[in-house]
């Protein structure tokens, strides 16, 4: 009998038994991308990727949860795994956001434990062999950091960049699990599998700048119950909502994703707008319809250009969602979603020193409505770089985010012309790099790890700033054909796959620019010729004071630092004048 049950276990956890059926979540996928994805992938069945399957309970003052999850996950390598370990990445930077309460396994015993507060490690009585399964059931409950009001605004963010600028943040707590001004972000909360290099997990992260979370593609399904009334936007496509007892239930259905997330609140209002086949979606808060119009806008102007340059988009909708984001972020990309700081969507004010060192109200107001609009762009532009076509975002983060901050240059090109193109290089991009050289960072590779990267400004001036110049320079010597050309057949290569780091350089290096090319890789990426390549150091439109305030703000603390951009804000403008971030140009855009 004994035997019988063990062999019986066996068999379940090796064969198929346990498999789940995928096609509900390929409803987000546009029908012609269902039929292809599976391929394109690499996979042998729809159902080979891990299924994370939730049921989240949001508290009534939106500010915890209580969640079951159950992780459908395949060994697809060639040996066996003697243990699963998932991440909970959010508790990377804040270690009790997300407990465990339980967990037990299907068919099979299993034990756990949890090395690091962002770890669990599973180690189920028998290892799961190559193609086999392990299904995992998990409790967890987690609370959400509470943002000030204050901290929503554009100054608010500016003392928090000028922390960073003065080396007091290390960056990565952008608010991803947070509640503020009446809106709850739910990101990268939910338990998935953790990388895996040389057949080993990895159990934490040396750094915790950049995009936390894991660059594998899975399926998700959730049940999201929050108090009636609240709307609920998430990655995916969402049922029609059901009421249950007091409480409001979604479903939501996501295939072929690098990541989940939703945000809830009741004070969200949506527009909406049509591309072929893609629903498109602004959501915003009361009050901010101008701005979510202007999102809107960007959104829609931003997935025409892409599609026609990248190739289709694969979901049935794309969200761009304001949401309470703070240390220095700017937006935040998920599958078939983005999220926008409320700072961008508040009108900027008029008063102080600031004020008039940016040329008037009129000019801060135009600045603040152009970094809304690029980071849109920049965002999007992330639902192919990364999205759809994968990269290791901890080892080469350059190469998603200089070709999603390059494609917000694009866009604006083909929207608004090479005159305004020229405008946002400067003040968008380039601008991130002069900063780090006033501070005294020194010039570097743009292609290392997230962890070589000495702080946030060091990574956001030569990521943000210097590497994404390599793109027009790489144009400029191939020519427009080939580069476009190399780009869209990088994008169909590798399309829901991991590219590898410099498999674009490599398309660009061929025929009689071979040699060129690779110089100029080899310039940009690895070598540190950016004070020849992009002007000595200064912000754009500024004048000379600002060099000398950049200057004065090394070795300030954080009582001096608020006194100098209160005093730049005519004493703090009410909240609303713009910071020192918007005075920066957002450091290269803005976006982890």
């Amino acid at each position: 009998m004994l035997r019988s049950s063990a062999f019986l276990l066996a068999w379940l956890v090796s064969s198929g038994a346990l498999a789940y059926d995928a096609d509900p979540m390929l409803a987000s996928l546009r029908p012609a991308e269902r039929a292809r994805a599976v391929s394109q992938a690499g996979l042998g069945a729809p159902n080979a990727l891990p299924l994370y399957d939730m049921t989240i309970d949001v508290a009534d003052d939106l500010r915890s949860f209580t969640m079951e999850e159950e992780a459908w996950v395949h060994n697809d390598s060639s040996a066996p795994w003697g243990s699963v370990v998932f991440r909970v990445f959010v508790n990377t930077t804040r270690a009790d956001a997300v407990r465990l309460e339980s967990l037990s396994c299907e068919a099979v015993r299993c034990d756990h434990e949890q090395p690091d507060a962002s770890a669990i490690v599973v180690s189920p009585a028998a290892p799961v062999p190559p193609g086999g399964w392990l299904r995992v059931r998990m409790r967890l409950r987690g609370t959400l950091q509470v943002v000030e009001a204050e901290r929503l605004t554009l100054m608010g963010q500016g003392l928090e960049s000028l922390g960073a600028l003065s080396g007091g943040h290390g960056g990565g707590d952008y608010g991803l699990l947070a509640h503020g001004d009446g809106v709850s972000s739910f990101a990268a909360f939910a338990p998935v599998l953790a990388r895996r290099r040389g057949g080993r997990w990895e159990q934490s992260d040396a750094s915790t700048m950049g995009d936390l979370g894991t660059d594998a593609l899975a399926h998700y399904r959730a049940r999201i119950r929050v108090p009636d009334g609240t709307r609920v936007v998430a990655t995916g496509v969402e049922d029609a909502p059901r009421v249950v007892g007091a409480r409001t239930e979604v479903q939501v259905r996501l295939a072929m994703a690098r990541d989940f997330a939703f945000v809830a609140s009741p004070r969200l209002e949506r527009r909406d707008a049509q591309v072929g086949e893609v629903t498109v979606r602004s959501w915003f808060l009361r009050g901010h319809e101008a701005s979510g119009g202007q999102a809107l806008e960007a959104a829609t102007h931003a997935l025409r250009v892409f599609e026609r340059r990248f190739g289709p988009y694969p979901f049935t909708e794309l969200d761009v969602v304001e949401a309470p984001l703070v240390g220095g972020a700017g937006g935040v990309e998920f599958s078939s979603m983005v999220t926008i700081a409320t700072m961008f969507y508040r009108p900027a004010g008029t008063g102080g020193a600031l004020g008039a060192l940016m040329g008037g109200g009129e000019q801060l107001e135009a600045r603040r409505q152009a970094m809304l609009e690029f980071v849109t762009a920049h965002e999007v532009a992330h639902q192919w770089w990364h999205g759809v076509v994968g990269s290791d975002s901890r080892r080469h983060p350059f190469q998603d985010e200089t070709l999603a901050q390059w494609s917000a240059l694009l866009y604006v090109r083909e929207r608004h012309g090479a005159a305004r193109e020229q405008a946002e290089r400067e003040q968008q991009v380039a601008a991130g790099y002069h900063m780090m050289r006033m501070m005294g960072r020194p010039d570097g590779a743009v292609d290392r790890p997230v962890s070589a990267f000495a702080d946030p400004l060091s990574y956001g001036g030569l990521v943000y700033g210097k590497g994404p110049l390599v793109y027009p320079a790489m144009r400029r010597q191939v020519g427009n054909r080939a580069f476009f050309r190399a780009i869209r057949e990088y994008a169909d290569a590798h399309r829901f796959r991991i590219a590898p780091p410099r498999a674009l350089f490599d398309r660009f290096a061929r025929g009689r620019h071979a040699s060129a090319a690779r110089a100029l890789e080899r310039r940009w990426l690895d070598e540190s010729h950016g004070d020849a390549d992009l002007g000595e150091p200064s912000l754009p439109g500024l004048g000379g004071d600002a060099g000398e305030l950049l200057r004065g703000l090394q070795g300030a603390d954080e009582g001096q630092l608020r006194r100098m951009l209160e005093g730049l804000m005519g004493g703090g403008g009410g909240g609303q004048a713009p910071d020192l971030r918007g005075l920066m140009d957002m450091l290269g855009g803005g976006s982890p």
